[in-house]
């Protein structure tokens, strides 16, 4: 690791449609020189709407995942046939913002299958750690360096932070810790992979305020972190 950081502690159109519903939409606007840049997609199921990405032979949701009943962060998630989620300090409005928040199991919904579909629409899918090291030798990374842990080479975080030019839109929407306490918006953004870990732990990705990398290490399940869908 380069230095200490906000994520080194957690190692052990149609228009009339798309204004519908942009009150509960994670969408954001596509910037007007950039026309092409997204797509359109909108879950049947609840009516948001999330913005679509290709990068190289992979689709991406441009926008984390929320979907689901929010709970408190005090009280786990649960195989309980409803679809769960945390909104950071309990606030629907920062869902709305950030997407929401998963424990791993809810997120896969308690399938041990990598790539599963878990929380995603239909079509979709839960990225494993694979298929986030396939997303990042494209935007440069050296398929060397795709394997190690913790911050990986100089800059492929900057290329997914919000507002780059990929458009990824990787957001910073924190974590909910073990505890059920809520930790670094703002600061940081976790987004969990479908592929265990062993021990209770999973594999998960991390960018960071001033960080210019990707972090890649694994996490216990219980925390609760964002979630992007890909399909191909």
């Amino acid at each position: 690791m380069r230095r200490d950081s906000v994520i080194s502690w957690l190692l052990p159109p149609i228009v009339a449609l798309l204004l519908l519903f942009s009150a509960n939409s994670c969408s954001k606007d596509v910037p007007a020189d950039e026309p092409d840049l997204y797509g359109t997609w909108i879950d049947t199921v609840d009516g948001m709407v999330y913005r679509t990405l290709r990068l190289g032979d992979q689709i991406w949701m441009a926008d984390n995942i929320n979907r689901g009943e929010m709970i408190p962060g005090t009280r786990d998630q649960s195989d309980n046939g409803t679809m769960e989620k945390y909104c950071y300090d309990d606030n629907t409005v920062l869902c709305e913002k950030y997407g929401g928040l998963y424990q791993w199991g809810e997120a896969v919904q308690y399938s041990a299958t990598e790539s599963s579909r878990g929380i995603c629409p239909d079509g979709w899918h839960i990225p494993s750690d694979s298929e986030w090291k396939i997303l990042e030798i494209f935007l440069g990374m050296a398929d060397g360096h795709a394997g190690e842990l913790l911050w990986r080479t100089l800059d492929q975080g900057r290329t997914i932070h919000s507002g780059s030019e990929t458009g990824f839109e990787a957001l910073m929407g924190g974590n909910r810790f073990l505890t059920g306490s809520f930790n670094h918006i703002g600061s940081a953004g976790y987004f969990w992979t479908s592929s265990e870990a062993g021990d209770r732990h999973a594999w998960r990705r991390g960018i960071g305020r001033g960080e210019q990398g990707i972090y890649r290490a694994t996490n216990h399940m219980d925390f609760g972190f964002s979630v992007r869908c890909v399909k191909y």
